[in-house]
């Protein structure tokens, strides 16, 4: 994936959480089950296998990751 900022290739990786990875629109505490929050979700990418991680990409100049979610997105 090439970087929207600098145009130069990402490096691949992932994120990981315990319990997965979470996006709500306002800052909140994070509790034990953070997907309970207001208009929580999971980021997910990764096929059903039991693990709590999301594909990412950084770009080391430009101090950025993106994380492409959905199931469209997952690897082959």
């Amino acid at each position: 994936m090439k970087c929207p900022y600098c145009n130069k290739e990402m490096t691949k990786g992932y994120i990981q959480c315990r319990d997965g990875v979470v996006w709500t629109e306002k800052k909140q505490w994070v509790a034990a089950l953070s997907c309970l929050g207001k208009g929580a979700f999971y980021l997910e990418n990764i096929p059903e296998n039991g693990n709590r991680a999301v594909y990412a990409y950084r770009c080391e100049d430009c101090e950025v990751v993106l994380i492409p979610y959905g199931k469209q997105c997952a690897e082959e």
